[in-house]
């Protein structure tokens, strides 16, 4: 069973375009820029529902070319359920983790646009954004010899 078509806001489609393509492009693909704008509306903690699309631009999940985009999109599920339901291979659940996925990108794009707006050096900020939400947050672990007794 596959996935249904992956929608984005037609709101946004210029400010993917300036992320993507040109001689400051910081990314390489569409689906790229969605993962990175979801990523981000799931560590604020925000979804935000698509308004208007345009059905001609969605495309099959299967563009996300990353081993780690299934296993992305199955965590979706538990930050929205306590259940396992949405492992299921039914076409409801796999919907619903669509829609998530949508939410938090679309959410994720707003943010990032509000900062080009309300920068001179637009790109360069989305830039450090990017390098700020790739960071580790982990403490390294200390396993000196004593901690091991």
């Amino acid at each position: 069973m596959s996935m249904r078509r992956i929608q984005r806001d037609k709101i946004h489609e210029e400010f993917i375009q300036t992320l993507i393509s040109g001689e400051q492009a910081i990314f390489r693909e569409i689906w790229r820029v969605l993962l990175f704008a979801a990523a981000l509306g799931v560590k604020k903690g925000s979804r935000r529902p698509l308004e208007d699309v345009d059905t001609g631009k969605a495309f099959p999940e299967n563009y996300f070319n990353t081993p780690g985009w299934k296993g992305f999109l199955y965590l979706l599920g538990f930050l929205d359920n306590e259940t396992s339901e949405h492992l299921k291979n039914d076409e409801k659940e796999q919907d619903k983790l669509i829609t998530a996925f949508e939410e938090y990108a679309n959410f994720g794009l707003h943010e990032m646009s509000k900062i080009v707006t309300s920068s001179f050096d637009s790109l360069g900020q989305i830039a450090e954004l990017i390098s700020e939400n790739s960071k580790s947050e982990l403490e390294p672990l200390d396993l000196s010899d004593d901690e091991l007794l």
